[in-house]
């Protein structure tokens, strides 16, 4: 008798890894100014389903519609700051030589 055993939470993190630098740059392109949710779509939507950056930011509350405009959120700017203060501790963990 075989038994299957999915692994969604090792899936769910290898796509995160890939997700989490994508996110990032859309937060830190909507921070510099709110943009329009045409040019949102235009840039950052996406039928791949391995690359829901739009999608996933959408979903954890990082961004927000207000009108026509998207903007990031205060939830959205704390996982950024979070996420660049990991990349930095990170970097400086790296040994060149």
């Amino acid at each position: 008798m075989m038994y299957w055993r999915s692994r969604p939470a090792r899936r769910t993190l290898r796509v995160m890894d890939t997700l989490t630098p994508l996110i990032c740059d859309l937060l830190e392109w909507l921070a510099r100014e709110p943009r329009s949710h045409a040019e949102v779509m235009d840039g950052w939507r996406t039928s791949c389903p391995r690359l829901p950056v739009w999608e996933e930011a959408t979903d954890k509350g990082y961004v927000v519609r207000r009108g026509r405009l998207v903007e990031v959120t205060p939830q959205g700017r704390s996982f950024l700051i979070e996420q660049r203060s990991l990349d930095v501790t990170q970097q400086r963990g790296v040994n060149p030589s």
